[in-house]
């Protein structure tokens, strides 16, 4: 089970993108639940495309250089994003996506803007 607690230990041990696509796991995403979830990479776009998720929702296709990782766990697959993630679930094609709230304070959303 997927707790709170393991969604904020997820978001603080990947608090940044990968340093390029191909610094990802895509055999991991691909071997547990690459065919479930019908998902395919396009490589002209550099998006990553999942299947089981509405193609008019946001989450549907995702530029690559967004992901931060692909986490296992025994039932899901999270594909782990700056503000979100995605849970794909192994056994069948139910997703389920956590919106991290910004709880950050205006002077350090200010203050982290000036030093990107």
């Amino acid at each position: 089970m997927i707790t709170k607690d393991i969604i904020r230990a997820i978001y603080h041990q990947y608090p940044r993108r990968a340093k390029s696509p191909d610094c990802l796991d895509f055999a991991l995403l691909f071997d547990s639940v690459g065919a479930l979830h019908n998902i395919s990479i396009n490589p002209e776009a550099s998006h990553l495309v999942i299947g089981s998720i509405d193609p008019h929702a946001l989450f549907h296709r995702i530029p690559l250089t967004h992901i931060h990782a692909f986490v296992p766990f025994e039932e899901w697959t999270a594909i782990v994003l700056d503000t979100s993630i995605i849970f794909l679930n192994r056994r069948d094609s139910q997703v389920s996506i956590n919106l991290r709230p910004d709880d950050r304070s205006l002077l350090n959303r200010l203050k982290e803007f000036i030093n990107s």
